[in-house]
């Protein structure tokens, strides 16, 4: 029997229990990002020492694809990914790629820097129930002014309206300790709507509409939540919708907001005799709308030049800026500088 070489031995040991791995970079469009900077980081299965971690630094390829093999306790920890005219991106274990598998292929995309610009950008939060805005009622928002419309706020033109509407949907603790918490002097001053908020389950509506013709919403699938561009940066050109609702519950845990899609907005819609859109502004929300409890919440952008629907935020050129004349808790709404 012929024995086999102790390194032609080692060879099939280390090929045996090796994992392969391949990256797929594209741009927005998905065209291969060719020649992409990448430094990807590996950690050891149950190993937290520094000393056990792998560092490969390297280029993608005219496909836009990098492969590698690595020992099979080995597990994607980190990825950065630059390339000129374009986003970085920062992947990690926020985005599913520690995995321990033979073969793992992910495909990730770059968006391009296309036409940064001065937008409009705020942080929204609107308080509703006691001591704020009201329920089952139509509300404008004034992306311009970042603000409710009077009598509420300081918005001028509706170019968004909300509805909100909640429903008590039991309690978060049994009948005794419910009893307990009411007299503690921390709630015992509550009215029994605001007691009900704090212990209660909810279930909430929140209804979007437009009033001009043509003007409405659109959600947006692509996000890439590991990138500082998360979603494209040019609105759609149609396929807006005049209506739109979403429904919340306190009884299920809330998602990973970073990941969850997006929307584009047409508003300030002109148009013609014949109904065509003559003339509209443009406007994103990136990520989810969510109402929990008794806030409505969104990040928004929007375009005040006519017809241009490109929404990617130059940097520092908010044009929203907080002033004294605003309460400091909403001082840290104004600070939106991602693109």
């Amino acid at each position: 029997m012929k024995h086999s070489s102790p390194l032609l031995l080692l060879a099939w040991i280390i090929s045996a229990t090796a994992a392969e791995f391949t990256l797929r970079l594209t741009d927005e469009e998905g065209r291969p990002a060719e020649a992409a900077s990448l430094r990807i980081v590996l950690d050891r299965r149950d190993d937290p020492r520094d000393s056990s971690r792998q560092l490969i630094a390297d280029k993608s390829g005219a496909d836009g694809k990098f492969s590698f093999s690595a020992a099979a306790d080995m597990c994607l920890s980190r990825i950065d990914i630059t390339k000129d005219g374009h986003y970085p991106c920062l992947i990690d274990g926020r985005h599913d790629i520690c995995r321990f598998e033979e073969k793992q292929a992910y495909a990730f995309t770059i968006p391009r820097r296309i036409h940064p610009t001065a937008l409009h950008a705020k942080k929204v939060k609107l308080r509703f129930a006691e001591g704020g805005l009201p329920e089952k009622t139509w509300l404008s928002y004034d992306f311009e002014k970042g603000d409710v419309l009077k009598p509420f706020g300081r918005g001028e033109i509706a170019d968004i309206r909300f509805r909100t509407e909640s429903t008590q949907d039991g309690w978060t603790l049994e009948p005794a300790e419910l009893a307990f918490q009411r007299r503690n002097p921390d709630f015992n001053r509550l009215t029994e709507s605001q007691f009900a908020r704090v212990f209660g389950h909810w279930k909430s509506k929140v209804e979007i509409s437009f009033a001009d013709p043509g003007a409405g919403i659109v959600s947006e699938p692509r996000v890439w939540p590991y990138c500082r561009l998360r979603m494209p940066s040019v609105a759609p050109e149609g396929h807006y919708e005049r209506t739109m609702s979403f429904e919340f519950s306190t009884r299920t845990s809330l998602g990973d907001g970073t990941k969850e899609p997006g929307f584009f907005l047409r508003t300030r819609t002109q148009a013609t005799a014949d109904g065509a859109i003559a003339s509209a502004h443009y406007a994103k929300i990136v990520g989810p709308i969510r109402y929990f409890y008794d806030e409505l919440s969104f990040i928004y952008y929007y375009n005040a030049k006519a017809d241009d629907r490109g929404l990617e935020l130059a940097p520092d050129q908010n044009q929203l800026k907080w002033d004294k004349s605003r309460p400091l808790a909403e001082q840290s709404q104004f600070g939106v500088n991602d693109p």
